[in-house]
């Protein structure tokens, strides 16, 4: 749901302003994760995304259409990452993108079998315990 449009007139004239994509009073995502609900960035985010299921939709649909060779280029995930927090109205700063290419091609080059408690201490400095069963539950297990 939108804020409403502030509205003033000045001699007649009517200007609309629309209202800022990131208050004043909230941090951008990743800019300081630990600001809500106890600290916890998993619980951040979901907060974030609270009413946002049509553009979660979306960009499943989108990552269903990406080629496995779009994958394999870490300028197009770039791009990629960057259209879905467009999609989302979540403000990522451009050092947070950089950051998540920078992890992902550490996960990436050497096949499924990327360590994720080692990528989490290189890359997640704020990534609490709860946050780091979660992800890892949708990495696939290896012999």
């Amino acid at each position: 749901m939108s804020k409403p449009v502030k509205r003033t007139a000045k001699k007649g004239k009517i200007s609309v302003s629309k209202p800022s994509a990131t208050p004043a009073n909230q941090d951008p995502v990743g800019a300081s994760t630990t600001s809500t609900q106890g600290g916890k960035p998993l619980n951040t985010l979901k907060q974030n995304l609270t009413g946002k299921r049509k553009a979660i939709f979306e960009i499943l649909d989108d990552v269903k259409k990406v080629r496995p060779e779009q994958w394999q280029d870490p300028n197009q995930v770039e791009q990629l990452a960057k259209n879905f927090a467009n999609k989302l109205g979540l403000p990522v700063p451009e050092q947070r993108i950089k950051q998540f290419v920078n992890a992902y091609k550490d996960a990436t080059k050497n096949g499924p079998s990327a360590n994720v408690d080692e990528l989490v201490q290189k890359y997640g400095q704020n990534v609490d315990e709860q946050t780091l069963k979660e992800i890892k539950k949708f990495i696939p297990k290896t012999k």
